[in-house]
């Protein structure tokens, strides 16, 4: 880890931007999907465009995260302050949420190479699902404030964080589209996916309450 990161915010940002990606939302279902028609090595491209996508929205995102802090820290502040909201809002969202079903995708087993579309296409779709994530946007702008160390170099955090989340999108969701290819079967039982649900829910809410004491202290 560089020396001008803040470790234990690192820390944080790592364990949330894991749970974050390891929840099946609509980038797992891409990975698994197509792995199931498809294959791995034809699925790969989609996972790719989506961590190029990733890429491309946090980009954006602290573009104007930095500009709003050069512009006034209250308003930086206040930012922060509604970050933890959203976090406590994703913790419900998420324990009360039912579990990604991927019984829809054993039909896709039956012809698992058929109408198999081109790489570049795949790829632009991953990339596309990202980038028409509002929900990314807003989670980027509630969690990357929480995990930036003022006192060091904001565009050095940034790109560190960005890349290694893109990163980690990566490797999740093509572990993912690893055991759709390989045993899909296991992926149609709801119950490991409704704890997950729950653990993430409960972990945001811990999170809030973390990021939340020192707002209110100040």
């Amino acid at each position: 880890m560089p020396a001008r990161m803040n470790f234990n915010l690192y820390l944080i940002f790592l364990v949330t931007s894991l749970l974050t990606i390891a929840t099946p939302g609509p980038g797992v279902l891409m990975a698994t999907s197509n792995a199931l028609q498809y294959g791995l090595r034809r699925a790969m491209p989609g996972i790719f465009g989506c961590a190029v996508g990733t890429l491309i929205v946090a980009a954006v995102s602290m573009t104007a995260l930095g500009a709003i802090i050069a512009a006034s820290p209250t308003l930086y502040t206040a930012i922060k302050a509604a970050g933890v909201c959203f976090l406590i809002y994703l913790g419900w969202k998420k324990f009360v949420a039912r579990p990604l079903s991927l019984n829809v995708l054993r039909d896709c087993n039956a012809e698992p190479h058929a109408n198999t579309p081109r790489a570049l296409r795949v790829f632009a779709e991953g990339v596309v699902l990202q980038m028409s994530n509002p929900g990314l946007i807003i989670f980027y702008l509630s969690l990357f404030p929480q995990c930036i160390d003022p006192a060091r170099s904001y565009v050095l955090q940034v790109s560190i964080l960005s890349l290694n989340y893109s990163l980690f999108l990566w490797l999740i969701h093509s572990a993912y589209a690893w055991i759709a290819a390989t045993a899909s079967a296991r992926l149609t039982h709801g119950n490991g996916a409704l704890w997950i649900n729950r653990a993430a829910g409960a972990c945001y809410w811990l999170l809030a309450v973390l990021f939340g004491v020192p707002i209110l202290l100040n």
